[in-house]
């Protein structure tokens, strides 16, 4: 016995059922929590938050003078930038492990429009690493509570508002990250790329005590994260300093989908 299928009406487009984009974020959502690399990621970094801040908060109490107090939200910023490479990690991995393994053709087959994909990629990545730097930044801002003792200041809506731009900057930078691996393609690459943009290139633009490069170096996004999470008003102001972070990582993101688009799987 056999079925007919019902063929289409002539003139008219068939089109492929799907989820669009929610569909896509859904997808990628699944894979990144179905591999434990995502798991170990996370928990490197808050136990690198958890081991770096009382090193650091021990440091700075010693080196305040009696009666002197340090904001928690600055310890817990320092240590952010050692925790950071385990968010980035993850988001690298969401690009480059499927190039390693062959499975990106996969991907690509089952979501060809490739804007539409480093979409859904962004935007999970974006949001885990949202999430866990909150996270970070609540475990650092506790840690560094109890490390400088009585030398700690501990206004609580101060710590909970270093908590959440720490959650933005990870975000961001996990954004940049993506835009990177979606271009290089390659782990080493990677990671060679966007730790050099963070921490070395702003520190050798600054010792050149050349003021272009100086001032370029200020607005490097370590450092425009830097003003950002401690909220500062010097170079520039917090506010100047998140829209620098979002012109990085954006920016970036729009050359990354260029490449991305332009070369095969």
């Amino acid at each position: 016995m056999t079925t007919s299928m019902p063929s289409p009406t002539a003139g008219q487009p068939v089109r492929a059922s799907g989820g669009g984009l929610p569909g896509d974020v859904v997808a990628e959502w699944i894979k990144l929590w179905s591999v434990k690399s995502t798991w170990w990621c996370l928990l490197g970094g808050a136990g690198l938050m958890l081991v770096t801040t009382p090193i650091i908060g021990a440091t700075m109490a010693n080196n305040k003078e009696k009666g002197t107090t340090a904001p928690v939200g600055d310890v817990a910023v320092s240590t952010v930038y050692v925790a950071q490479f385990a968010l980035i990690a993850l988001a690298m991995l969401m690009i480059t492990a499927e190039y390693a393994s062959g499975s990106m053709h996969t991907t690509l087959q089952s979501v060809p429009r490739r804007g539409r994909l480093l979409a859904a990629k962004t935007a999970v990545a974006g949001t885990v690493s949202l999430l866990a730097g909150i996270v970070f930044g609540l475990i650092g801002v506790g840690v560094s509570a109890m490390s400088l003792g009585d030398k700690a200041e501990a206004a609580g809506g101060d710590a909970l508002g270093s908590a959440l731009r720490i959650g933005v900057y990870l975000a961001l930078v996990s954004v940049l990250t993506i835009a990177v691996a979606v271009a290089v393609r390659s782990a080493a690459g990677t990671l060679t790329i966007v730790f050099v943009g963070l921490t070395v290139l702003p520190v050798v633009l600054q010792a050149s005590d050349i003021d272009p490069l100086v001032k370029l170096a200020e607005r490097m996004p370590n450092s425009a994260g830097t003003v950002f999470m401690n909220a500062d008003t010097t170079p520039y102001g917090a506010g100047t300093g998140f829209l620098l972070l979002v012109l990085w990582a954006f920016g970036a993101l729009a050359l990354g989908f260029l490449a991305f688009r332009k070369r095969d799987a």
